[in-house]
C-alpha cells in the first residue's frame, strides 16, 4: 500500500499549492507527522507541512521527489527517495512511515542511506 507514499512525494515537485494540498490530502492520515534533519521540530499539522514543502517548492523551482525503492510490513514502510533537480540527483533519503488505513500517519526522513562513518 504504498502509494500513498508515492502521492505524497509528488506533492513535493508540484508546482501549485491547490494541487500540492490536494495530493497532499489524498496521501495523508488525519493526524499526521513528519520529521527530518531539516526541520526545527517535528511536524504534526497538515498545513505546516504543506507550508514546508512550499519552502522546497520555492527554493528549488523545477525540483522533484520520488520513491525509488521501498519494503512494507505490517503497516510500516521503508522508502529510499530521490530529490531531483532538472533530472539530476541532488540527495537521496531514507524514510520510515507509519500507515493506517492505507494513509501516510507518520514520516520520519533520513539523508542518505545510513552509510556507516
Amino acid at each position: 500500500m504504498t502509494d500513498s507514499l508515492n502521492i505524497l512525494f509528488a506533492a513535493w515537485g508540484d508546482p501549485t499549492p491547490e494541487t500540492r494540498a490536494a495530493k497532499t490530502d489524498a496521501a495523508i492520515g488525519p493526524h499526521f507527522y513528519y520529521s527530518d534533519p531539516n526541520t526545527p521540530a517535528p511536524i504534526e499539522t497538515r498545513d505546516a507541512y504543506l507550508d514546508y514543502i512550499a519552502q522546497f517548492a520555492a527554493m528549488m523551482p523545477g525540483a522533484s521527489a520520488q520513491v525509488v525503492a521501498s519494503s512494507e510490513h505490517h503497516g510500516h514502510v521503508r522508502a529510499t527517495v530521490d530529490f531531483l533537480k532538472d533530472g539530476a540527483l541532488m540527495v537521496r533519503g531514507q524514510y520510515f512511515a507509519d500507515l493506517e488505513d492505507g494513509k501516510v500517519v507518520r514520516l520520519i526522513g533520513f539523508p542518505g542511506m545510513g552509510e556507516p562513518d
